[in-house]
């Protein structure tokens, strides 16, 4: 051991992960972050510092995995709702056309009421005078006939 570092860091052997420690862990300082092609020469190198490591751990940790499923699936929600409006906005100008086609026909239909029942007074009357008429002729004597007197 050398007096800059007084304490290894105890890695335990069960595993790969647990031997070589885990890819976040925050003790492991710097993450150097090499990207080679397959074929060529060209390549990448980065190196991401502890904080950095430690705003990844945090991202892709699984409560943060669930915070975005929720917000997924509450986008997907709004969407859905939000692509509704539309068909309901044309659904109410249906509707209102409507309304206004049931109200000309309320108005036609009250009038064409008004006039039955003018038509049925006016029959009712009629009846009415025809049947005093036929009363009044019912009652009154009727006169004796021309050929009735002398005539047979």
């Amino acid at each position: 051991m050398s007096p800059s570092n007084p304490t290894p860091r105890q890695v335990k052997a069960t595993g790969a992960r647990h031997a070589h420690g885990h890819i976040f862990d925050q003790d492991g300082g710097a993450l150097f972050v090499h990207l080679h092609r397959e074929s060529g020469l060209a390549h990448r190198h980065y190196v991401l510092r502890p904080w950095q490591v430690r705003s990844l751990a945090v991202l892709t940790s699984r409560p943060m995995l669930l915070i975005y499923l929720l917000a997924v699936v509450t986008w997907g929600w709004m969407a859905g709702q939000a692509a509704r409006v539309p068909v309901l906005q044309q659904r109410i100008v249906q509707l209102e056309t409507d309304a206004q086609r049931l109200d000309t026909l309320s108005a036609a239909l009250a009038q064409l009421q008004a006039r039955y029942e003018q038509v049925q007074r006016m029959l009712r009357a009629a009846t009415v005078q025809q049947a005093q008429a036929a009363a009044r002729d019912t009652s009154a004597p009727i006169p004796p006939s021309p050929a009735g007197l002398g005539g047979r």
